[in-house]
């Protein structure tokens, strides 16, 4: 779905307003699109950006205000995501963002591996001009947002890359599937990148996989992917040891029955 449309943003805002609720001043709902389709775009984002950490209450009334529309488009957003457990309704005290699921996490991170590694085979034996400068283009783009630890920027471009060689190798809809299974691991990819060192890791493990697509070897690309995916299991053992309030109370022992995470 397309990014919804910024406006120039307003002047004279708190410093110290919520950052979330300061981001949509700067947003325009598109007309041709359905609002709630948006809305939950929008929150979705919102919360996986870390904008909406665990625990923080979803303010429906400065929402509606903002993006000047009524409770029910965003009711019905907020459906949706509690069916993803990235939200938690509560009647009578309303609806705040879920802790992360360590297993949705690791049930995303089997659609990745295995449409990811698939796609990055196709996409190795089908590269052609164009995806070689978008890539080469975001691999610049990433470099310097990791030299700039602009961690949001950074994010997205991560994003961009994955998606670039999914629609090479396959179709944007094989995108959309691997997208909608990995939320709540992306709130985790999301939350590591500010750990020392964990950007430059990640960049390099970009570049491999580049390396692999530029030279038309699928095993090459295949293998600098896996050791990239793989890279999640150290990347939740380490973030539930030190950041544990942004996860379920059952995380520890859910990553210690996955084995491969909880192994140091």
């Amino acid at each position: 779905m397309p990014r919804p449309r910024k406006q120039p943003a307003e002047t004279g805002n708190p410093a110290a307003e919520d950052p979330f609720l300061a981001s949509l001043g700067a947003l325009r709902l598109d007309p041709t699109i359905g609002k709630t389709a948006q809305i939950y775009t929008i929150i979705r984002n919102g919360i996986v950006q870390l904008k909406l950490p665990p625990g923080a209450a979803i303010n429906e009334r400065e929402i509606c205000a903002r993006l000047g529309i009524s409770r029910t488009p965003l009711r019905e957003a907020i459906l949706q995501l509690a069916a993803e457990n990235l939200v938690t309704v509560v009647p009578s005290s309303g609806t705040s963002v879920a802790p992360i699921h360590i297993q949705d996490a690791f049930d995303g991170q089997m659609v990745r591996d295995a449409l990811e590694m698939r796609v990055v085979r196709l996409a190795a034996s089908r590269m052609n001009l164009a995806f070689e400068r978008a890539l080469a283009a975001n691999m610049a783009a990433q470099r310097k947002a990791s030299a700039a630890r602009d961690f949001d920027e950074f994010y997205l471009l991560d994003e961009d890359f994955h998606r670039l060689i999914s629609e090479c190798g396959a179709s944007p809809t094989v995108w959309r599937i691997i997208n909608g299974a990995k939320a709540q691991l992306d709130r985790i990819r999301r939350l590591g990148f500010p750990r020392p060192h964990h950007a430059e890791t990640v960049l390099a493990e970009h570049q491999a996989i580049f390396d692999g697509l530029m030279r038309r070897d699928s095993e090459r690309a295949a293998a600098a992917m896996q050791t990239h995916l793989d890279r999640v299991f150290e990347t939740v053992r380490l973030l539930i040891a030190e950041r544990r309030d942004y996860f379920s109370p059952d995380a520890g022992e859910v990553a210690q029955r996955a084995g491969r995470p909880a192994g140091a």
